[in-house]
């Protein structure tokens, strides 16, 4: 889901801002599906990964009627994470998230402010009854983040299925997908 997308900074187009990115847990998360999350980021995006100091359960984020969060609200506190320019925050959460014209996201990019969200709630085996799987829950996690974390750099979603940057509308679009960016936005990106 990407928020901002028209409203795309001309600074950032045809090259690569330089920086971090910050993670930022949302509340409570399970460190185990987070294991090897920011090395492995840092080596697909070429930038250093650090942690930031996590943020309370999102409740000013729920809609009880839907009992999910509004992952646009998020975004919004995620915006004021301390930060240098050109860096990068990505909000992890285990809450369920939504924004009004879909059933769930998985995830949320604001382009002008350079913030992400990702929930794991959908990504984890648990949520539609069946065993766990650590290791599938992590390589979703992280299909996502940078799916999310490639909005914050000016790509779009891409048409090819197996590119990261194809949308999910499902996990099983999650599953098709590689961790990586096809040749075209792999072009685009750069």
């Amino acid at each position: 889901m990407i928020k901002g997308f028209h409203r795309r900074r001309k600074d950032t187009w045809g090259k690569r801002v330089t920086g971090k990115i910050v993670i930022v847990f949302v509340g409570k998360i399970d460190g185990r599906i987070l294991e090897g999350f920011p090395e492995s980021l840092g080596r697909i995006f070429g930038k250093e990964v650090c942690m930031g100091q996590p943020l309370n359960s999102p409740d000013y984020a729920y809609n009880g009627g839907r009992k999910q969060y509004f992952s646009s609200a998020i975004l919004l506190k995620l915006r004021e994470v301390e930060r240098g320019v050109g860096d990068r925050v990505l909000g992890v959460t285990t809450h369920d998230l939504y924004v009004p014209s879909l059933n769930f996201v998985f995830g949320e990019a604001d382009l002008e402010s350079r913030v992400a969200i990702i929930s794991i709630c959908r990504l984890n085996q648990e949520f539609y009854g069946l065993s766990e799987d650590i290791g599938r829950s992590k390589e979703r996690a992280l299909k996502e983040a940078v799916h999310e974390l490639g909005h914050t750099y000016g790509l779009g979603h891409c048409a090819n299925p197996l590119c990261v940057m194809h949308f999910s509308n499902s996990l099983l679009d999650t599953d098709i997908k590689k961790a990586s960016f096809c040749p075209q936005c792999e072009k685009r990106l750069k």
